[in-house]
């Protein structure tokens, strides 16, 4: 039902709505999933469906072929040394010049299905002065409406956790008789967890000022100019001196010039001056 051709087609429009680029030699592994969707959805031929998605007649096919493109592959405390700069580095400065009622405000997009924005609450509730002295919201964001649906749910393999410190397993996490691991029930309240698309600046404006942003091996899957566009949104939803964290193959100065970047260790973070 799908051919190289009406793939082509199909991911242009997905680039256009979304600026994730969709390289053709994922072609054969997306294909079935992609026409188990067309059936889900009573399609017998890619013309009828094609109509409908590109006029956007249905927004559950949307977001379900948006569900079925995108890649939500992490875990906890993934490249570890950048919560660490957080936590020991950056918080403590944000602490010290923001006035002592404001709510220090965290950004992760994507969110995927929860592991980092968890992970940053898992180091706050463990460092322990900072949760003392300050407020912070956690807030979450994905395109993937079902990796959305998981984190707020916060069921996570043993391959998930394996990188949770020992004594943090043990007191934040519940292991079920399947195996799984599920996070205790408090902290599934402290992410506000929500299905956004980045490329759409407006519901981007929605959700208001960050003091951090992590933004940690999105931009890969874009192209220069999607890039830049993402790029200037979140320095638009920055405050002043507030930072993003990108993947560690990423690089903002290769995409902007707007931000100062910080080496801290292993670390590189870019801030809004």
């Amino acid at each position: 039902m799908l051919s190289v051709a009406d793939f082509k087609k199909l991911t242009d429009v997905i680039y256009r709505r979304t600026g994730i680029k969709i390289e053709l030699k994922r072609y054969e592994v997306l294909k079935p999933k992609l026409e188990r969707v067309f059936e889900q959805f009573g399609y017998d031929d890619f013309r009828s469906f094609f109509h409908d998605f590109r006029f956007e007649k249905n927004p559950d096919l949307i977001q379900e072929i948006l569900n079925t493109v995108t890649i939500n592959e992490t875990y906890f405390f993934r490249e570890k040394y950048q919560f660490e700069t957080l936590i020991n580095e950056v918080l403590p400065h944000l602490h010290q010049i923001r006035p002592p009622d404001e709510t220090i405000r965290i950004l992760c997009a994507p969110s995927s299905t929860g592991e980092e924005p968890y992970t940053i609450a898992l180091a706050l509730l463990d460092e322990g002065q900072l949760l003392k002295a300050r407020d912070f919201e956690l807030v979450g964001i994905d395109i993937d409406s079902k990796a959305i649906e998981k984190a707020r749910a916060a069921v996570y393999t043993p391959r998930s956790v394996q990188q949770v410190p020992p004594h943090l397993l043990q007191q934040y996490f519940i292991q079920r008789p399947d195996g799984k691991y599920e996070l205790v029930d408090f902290l599934k309240e402290v992410v506000n967890f929500q299905v956004v698309n980045v490329m759409e600046r407006q519901a981007m404006r929605r959700l208001g000022k960050f003091d951090v942003i992590f933004c940690r091996n999105m931009l890969i899957y874009f192209d220069e100019i999607s890039r830049r566009e993402v790029a200037m949104t979140f320095y638009e939803l920055l405050k002043p001196k507030g930072a993003v964290f990108l993947g560690h193959a990423e690089s903002m100065n290769r995409i902007v010039s707007v931000f100062k970047t910080v080496r801290s260790g292993e670390t590189i973070y870019y801030v809004k001056e």
